[in-house]
């Protein structure tokens, strides 16, 4: 916080600021910049936490999980070119809403997995669900970063929204990581009473070496962790569509100024 403090304060006195902190007086943008730092933070943790359950669960190698994203950045750019199709007869403003309640849809759809779950019945259609409302917003978010920016300051513009984006994914996975381990360790609190009353010999010395619950004993400790992480991830979410609900102010007539303002800036 006191880097942040001294960051804002340097910025304001430079006459020539790398963030000129007059891009966030700006109603939309300012929004824009809201919906882009929680949906990164829902972002990462989907990746983050979704790696861990297809590869300590679901028993997926290195490679088969990584295999198991690829229909992510497909469906990502699907709804991306639908946006671009779209966005002159309607605007952005839809497109910002619906993509946020899409990626809240596909992550609380994903809040119930559990041991049983599997990728195609379980993980695959919440997570294009999910991916297609980032693509959905991907386009309406850019333009609105960049709109009535005058041209001298729209790398600036851009620039902060890339910011935003790390920014959230880092608080994001910081505050989801967590989540995850509080839950987890609650969970684990409740299943190790019921587990050493039922183990072998063999099974209560690997423990006490290993410290870690063998499967499914594990795997339903990793789930609820899991699970808890991703109603908070929905939350960020549902935030984001609060902000395009209320923030954002543009009609389609309005597309040619902003256009106009990301030409010249461009």
């Amino acid at each position: 916080m006191a880097l942040l403090a001294a960051f804002v304060l340097v910025e304001r006195r430079s006459k020539q600021p790398i963030t000129p902190l007059r891009m966030f007086a700006d109603r939309n943008r300012a929004g824009t910049y809201g919906i882009m730092l929680t949906l990164a933070a829902a972002m990462f943790s989907m990746f983050s936490f979704l790696t861990l359950f297809v590869q300590n669960v679901l028993d997926f190698g290195p490679l088969r999980a990584g295999a198991a994203f690829l229909p992510v950045s497909v469906v990502i750019a699907v709804g991306a070119g639908l946006a671009s199709q779209l966005l002159p007869r309607y605007g952005p403003k839809p497109f910002m809403v619906t993509g946020s309640v899409l990626a809240a849809a596909g992550l609380s759809w994903l809040t119930l997995t559990d041991v049983h779950s599997t990728y195609l019945g379980s993980v695959l259609g919440p997570m294009l669900v999910f991916s297609l409302g980032m693509g959905t917003n991907s386009v309406a978010l850019t333009l609105m970063a960049v709109s009535d920016v005058p041209p001298h300051e729209s790398g600036a513009a851009s620039g902060l929204l890339n910011v935003m984006q790390q920014v959230g994914g880092f608080l994001g996975l910081s505050i989801l990581v967590t989540v995850f381990g509080t839950a987890s360790g609650d969970e684990a609190g409740r299943r190790i009473p019921r587990f050493l009353a039922r183990a072998g010999p063999a099974e209560r010395a690997r423990f006490e070496r290993t410290g870690q619950l063998p499967s499914p004993w594990g795997d339903e400790v990793l789930t609820s962790g899991v699970s808890a992480a991703f109603v908070v991830a929905a939350v960020f979410t549902v935030a984001a569509a609060v902000i395009a609900l209320f923030a954002i102010q543009v009609r389609p007539s309005d597309l040619e100024r902003l256009r106009g303002g990301h030409g010249a800036g461009s």
